[in-house]
């Protein structure tokens, strides 16, 4: 559901007498003059002593998204490979032989199809596998990390 543009019943609460009259409220004007409070965390030193990590983080990330792409592109050449073959094949009885060759050589390409996707596959799943392989083994560190934090307490 799209929310009415022209709906100005959020504005208007704010000037609802109850909630007016908490901003007059003496605890809550002297709250405005206080200087803020830091964050627990300082986050942008967070952020700046873990910097090499982040980026260490996002290399990594490039890098298992080139592993994938190559994934892809080795299943396509799979894909290319098997199907090459028969597709000359089929130009070739289409050019010189009769329905019968040419039937064998529409089975020929389904049976070489066929092959590729199963190979494919093949190779979709050893990338899963591999990928879960190195989850479960980081998993257990992540564990053993969170152990170790409770024990600081």
């Amino acid at each position: 559901m799209t929310k009415n543009p022209f709906d100005v019943t959020e504005m208007f609460k704010a000037f609802d007498p109850a909630e007016m009259s908490k901003i007059f409220q003496p605890q809550n004007m002297f709250s405005m003059f206080q200087p803020q409070q830091k964050s627990m965390f300082d986050m942008d030193g967070i952020i700046k002593a873990n910097q090499r990590n982040f980026e260490a983080l996002q290399e990594a990330n490039k890098s298992a998204a080139s592993a994938y792409k190559d994934m892809l592109d080795k299943q396509m050449e799979v894909f290319g490979t098997m199907t090459k073959a028969v597709r000359e094949q089929v130009q070739w009885a289409e050019d010189t032989a009769g329905p019968d060759t040419l039937k064998a050589k529409t089975a020929a390409m389904n049976e070489a199809v066929e092959e590729a996707l199963v190979m494919m596959k093949k190779l979709a799943d050893a990338q899963r596998k591999a990928t879960e392989a190195a989850y479960e083994q980081v998993k257990g560190q992540v564990s053993e990390a969170v152990e170790e934090l409770q024990k600081k307490k």
